[in-house]
């Protein structure tokens, strides 16, 4: 009888840490020296020479377009223009053809590690963010290629991935562990986002591991802050104007 409570309390253990991938795993120590106010910095020439000291900049280093059997790389060609010592974190966005459909071939999976690993030496925070919006086929070979990022990857440098609003609430799925830090975009939720727009407001995202940051975007109504860490998206270049009229909105942080 005692054997058999230790095995379905360890059972329920592991169930815990599965519905939450940070339970029993404090915060990374690069994460804790990262602003709480982050600008997405998109592949277009940028200058953020006025942008306060307390942002950061999570910009574009690097889009890998995934097509048929290729795994198309193209460094950062716009310029970025910043104060120094502003805080920096490396982007690597992928992309999936939806003409030409990727293979998901494990050469295309080695090509973002190995990408990923170049653009993480290209920031000054010991963070670097994987930008993939997989389609639900595609999430296996997304949840391969973050395991062998965590494999590969100094952990000195945390890693920090975006997800899709849906994959943080009624459709979660990324597997636990494999990313110190998810952000999930509180924006263009597709259908039914004025719904999933207030449940956010009274709850906050239902995942805990994707209570710690969270993407928004200056073009949309503001949203009550749902997380300690912002990253703010915006379709258009930025400027001082802009970033002042999206942080004007007084944000009270959800219990």
């Amino acid at each position: 009888m005692q054997r058999l409570l230790i095995f379905l309390m360890a059972c329920l253990a592991c169930s815990a840490l599965r519905a939450d991938g940070s339970a029993g795993r404090p915060a990374h120590p690069a994460l804790a020296q990262l602003p709480a106010r982050m600008l997405w910095a998109w592949e277009r020439p940028e200058d953020l020479r006025w942008l306060p000291a307390d942002t950061g900049v999570a910009y574009v280093a690097s889009t890998i377009l995934l097509r048929g059997e290729e795994a198309l790389v193209h460094p950062r060609a716009a310029p970025l223009l910043l104060a120094e010592g502003a805080a920096l974190v490396p982007v690597l966005h992928v992309d999936a053809s939806w003409r030409v459909p990727p293979a998901l071939s494990a050469q295309q999976s080695a090509r973002i590690v190995q990408e990923l690993l170049r653009v993480a030496q290209r920031g000054n925070r010991n963070v670097v963010q994987l930008d993939f919006e997989v389609r639900r086929s595609q999430r296996p070979f997304l949840a391969q290629t973050m395991a062998e990022i965590r494999r590969r990857l100094n952990p000195r440098i945390a890693l920090s991935v975006t997800a899709l609003a849906s994959w943080c609430m009624d459709d979660a799925w990324l597997p636990s562990g494999v990313a110190d830090e998810v952000v999930p975009m509180a924006f263009r939720m597709g259908p039914g986002q004025d719904a999933l727009r207030e449940r956010l407001e009274r709850h906050g995202f239902t995942q805990p591991v994707c209570r710690a940051a969270a993407g928004y975007a200056s073009d949309e109504p503001p949203l009550r802050s749902i997380a300690a860490r912002g990253y703010y998206f915006s379709p258009r270049p930025w400027t001082a104007a802009s970033w002042r009229a999206t942080q004007s909105d007084s944000y009270s942080a959800i219990p």
